[in-house]
């Protein structure tokens, strides 16, 4: 069981300031990314703060903050993240976190047979491009998206991340208990699959989300917001 610590950036600053109070306790963590179309907020570089420290990270001029240390995972809550996968990987992170309903093609019946084979060409593309670069690929699903459209994947991909909630890109949002049957479905489906969760993780959740069959547990504000972050992350990681 691991356990990451997750950061939802606002600018540069907040950003080192985050994995500067994570690095000394954790060699892991994830950044969350949003577009403000997937998700209603945005994150950097998208809310235009600090695009410049963005440009420098994928033209490899520079490093992430504490990079000699901490891997970095990127969750990406964008609309179609094969169009932006590149620039990302350029930053020099280990892993990628993408969502299956971020392929989404509309479901009008007139085009629905074109429109899945559409969907899957797309993330089957990301797949590919972060094989490509010998980068670790996750996909992402809401506790509200049928587990059947993650089916052709999960034997591709590294790891199946499952949202605890449907209310993506902030932090201090609940567990649903729809997002608990989900994780306990898709691990009698899938015996061996990595499974992460992000969003509603916490000490009080731990134990039920380990339970339904979770390995790998995404803390934001439980971790973040305590009054001893070291102290909470290792009492999650016991």
């Amino acid at each position: 069981m691991q356990v990451i610590p997750s950061i939802i950036p606002k600018n540069k600053e907040q950003l080192e300031d985050e994995i500067e109070l994570v690095a000394g306790f954790a060699d892991f963590v994830q950044i969350d990314i949003s577009d403000g179309i997937f998700t209603p907020f945005k994150t950097w570089p998208y809310n235009g703060q600090d695009y410049d420290f963005f440009d420098e990270l994928k033209n490899e001029k520079i490093g992430w903050p504490k990079w000699e240390s901490v891997d970095f995972e990127i969750h990406l809550m964008v609309k179609n993240p094969e169009s932006v996968l590149n620039d990302w990987i350029k930053t020099g992170v280990s892993s990628v976190v993408a969502h299956i309903e971020a392929m989404a093609k509309p479901s009008d019946s007139s085009v629905a047979r074109s429109a899945e084979g559409g969907f899957r060409d797309d993330f089957q593309k990301i797949i590919d491009i972060c094989k490509e670069n010998q980068t670790a690929i996750w996909i992402a699903i809401k506790p509200s998206t049928d587990i059947s459209k993650i089916a052709p994947f999960v034997s591709q991909v590294d790891g199946v991340q499952c949202m605890g909630s449907d209310l993506l890109g902030q932090h201090g949002v609940e567990l649903e208990d729809r997002a608990v049957e989900q994780i306990k479905k898709l691990r009698e489906l899938s015996p061996d699959t990595i499974i992460a969760v992000d969003i509603g993780v916490n000490l009080e959740t731990k134990d039920e989300l380990l339970e339904a069959g979770a390995t790998k547990l995404i803390c934001g504000s439980a971790i973040l917001d305590a009054e001893n972050p070291k102290e909470a992350f290792e009492e999650l990681s016991e």
